[in-house]
């Protein structure tokens, strides 16, 4: 009988430890331990294939996403089957072919690869002995990468555009530890060989066209099926593309600053200095940006002016939720029942609001100006 794949442990079952329903009936699974298990369930009893599944991110959310999908419309109409081995059984191939499913992939991928780099930002209990040099190292991993950059210039690049970071020492490390080059990966006969062959060839870094090293560096997850080559190649095109402009009056414009106007969070109103703003919104709706955020960091901000503009976006209650037919019932609402207030952090402070809901947003460009 034809069944699905057993997998190997997974190296990198980042998996959360939830109990999970399975995606049509109401049988429930610890995906961390019982993998295998869910898997031969939902092919033996549901005729449901998920290709690809170690790569998912957070299968628990993925399995969550396609039940409550399930339960508007049969899984039939939305996933697509075929016949597999010899039995005239279709079944049910959940894969990123089908686009919803490429989008749903992608956004954990995301997310989880955005709350690695928060916690490998803010992590201070470190410890690694230094590749070069006899210091035992201990901090958070952007200290360490900032010790090698400025004491051996190794250059791995931002430590704010990267993620994965323990992972991409250890392999520097071992590299190193076998007298390999990280650049050429040319092995050399001991270290001081290798030290040298490095610094004269300027190979203190990582080699671009080794894809193997784009899980490290968060421009690869921000677009699906888009790493930093693409995303390159598309601004090399916009740039040739205006070139046969580049020396008129108007190219040049682009360089002269301009003062940005900065829209308040909740109306209309526009200032040029975020302090006014803020004592706006202070006088006009009670909403005291500098004392409400003094307890949040900076990403924190980040998120929840996100978070506000979408919910006013959207028509929607910054505390409650609810929703609002006109902008002006909702504003009648915040207004009765006091919600002009800072919604719980685990409301906003999550991966999805580290991008703008609107396009060049001067107020997160300019929140670090606001002044205590």
């Amino acid at each position: 009988m034809f069944g699905p794949l057993v997998f190997g442990e997974n190296k990198h079952n980042h998996q959360p430890d939830y109990q999970t329903k399975c995606l049509l009936c109401e049988d429930i699974f610890n995906l961390k331990i019982s993998l295998p298990l869910f898997l031969a369930h939902a092919f033996d009893v549901h005729n449901i294939v998920i290709e690809d599944v170690e790569s998912i991110e957070n299968l628990h959310e993925y399995v969550t996403y396609w039940r409550n999908k399930f339960k508007c419309s049969p899984a039939e109409q939305i996933i697509p089957s075929l016949n597999l081995g010899t039995s005239n059984e279709r079944y049910l191939v959940m894969s990123s072919l089908l686009k919803e499913d490429k989008d749903i992939r992608h956004k954990l991928k995301l997310e989880y690869a955005l709350k690695v780099q928060e916690f490998e930002r803010i992590d201070k209990n470190y410890i690694k002995p230094c590749i070069f040099c006899k210091l035992n190292f201990e901090g958070t991993r952007h200290g360490y990468l900032e010790h090698l950059s400025a004491q051996h210039n190794l250059q791995l690049g931002n430590p704010q555009n990267l993620v994965y970071i323990t992972e991409l020492i250890e392999i520097i490390s071992n590299k190193i530890s076998d007298l390999q080059c990280i650049y050429c990966e040319k092995t050399f006969p001991d270290k001081s060989v290798l030290k040298e062959h490095m610094r004269k060839k300027l190979h203190k870094r990582i080699n671009p066209s080794k894809t193997e090293y784009d899980k490290f560096y968060i421009v690869n997850y921000l677009e699906a099926d888009k790493t930093w080559q693409t995303i390159q190649q598309e601004d090399d095109r916009y740039a040739l593309s205006r070139g046969a402009h580049a020396n008129s009056d108007e190219e040049y414009s682009d360089w002269n600053e301009k003062e940005d106007k900065i829209t308040c969070l909740f109306c209309q109103y526009t200032d040029l200095n975020i302090n006014t703003l803020c004592l706006h919104m202070d006088a006009d709706h009670e909403f005291d940006f500098i004392i409400l955020t003094k307890n949040l960091d900076f990403y924190q901000k980040i998120k929840l002016v996100n978070y506000i503009r979408k919910q006013m976006h959207n028509n929607k209650c910054i505390c409650c939720d609810e929703s609002f037919t006109s902008f002006s019932l909702l504003e009648e609402h915040m207004i009765a029942e006091k919600h002009y207030e800072l919604p719980d952090l685990k409301v906003f402070d999550q991966p999805e609001f580290y991008f703008p809901t609107y396009e060049n947003d001067a107020f997160l460009y300019l929140i670090d100006d606001v002044e205590d």
